[in-house]
């Protein structure tokens, strides 16, 4: 299937790896199940799962099932092609790790602003981090241990205390 990769990406992988971890499921479904796991950590459109479902249809990685009247919701499931897709993807180096943290950018330049917003922006900085800590802190309590998804979890929780204690250092 690596002859697939080149048209997949990041948002082809996490729809595949959800319907592979969570089962057949529809563009909502992807959007509640990435907004509670992968979401914390991989930033993306969230209307990226109402098209990438179909167009990983038509290169046969999903299979698409409709509903015949109501709603007409569509519900997708990984086929074998999608599976190796994904194998294909989980076996490639990840490379360094993205950064995008608008706090850090805005403190990279606050030499040209004010010490009031510097504060400013530590306190809301703070604030921030102390309410994601918290919400990790109430997920992890729901994931077993042992569970491949209580990892990233896990490197979240060291990430917020650390930021706190940045910020806090910053305020102090």
């Amino acid at each position: 299937m690596s002859d697939a990769s080149p048209a997949l990406g990041p948002s082809s992988y996490i729809v595949l790896g959800l319907l592979g971890q969570c089962g057949p499921g529809t563009s909502y479904d992807l959007k509640r199940w990435a907004d509670t796991s992968v979401g914390n950590f991989w930033t993306f459109p969230r209307s990226q799962l109402y098209a990438e479902p179909q167009r990983l249809a038509a290169l046969g990685l999903l299979e698409e099932t409709q509903e015949a009247s109501g709603r007409r919701r569509r519900t997708y499931q990984v086929t074998e092609a999608g599976r190796a897709a994904l194998q294909d993807w989980l076996s490639e180096p990840a490379g360094f790790p993205e950064l995008r943290d608008l706090g850090l950018l805005k403190l990279f330049f606050a030499e040209q602003g004010t010490p009031q917003q510097v504060s400013a922006l530590a306190a809301e900085q703070l604030a921030l981090h102390r309410a994601r800590l918290a919400e990790y802190e109430r997920q992890s309590v729901c994931l077993p241990p042992t569970l491949s998804a209580a990892q990233p979890l896990q490197m979240g929780l060291l990430y917020e205390r650390a930021s706190i204690a940045f910020w806090t250092e910053l305020l102090g």
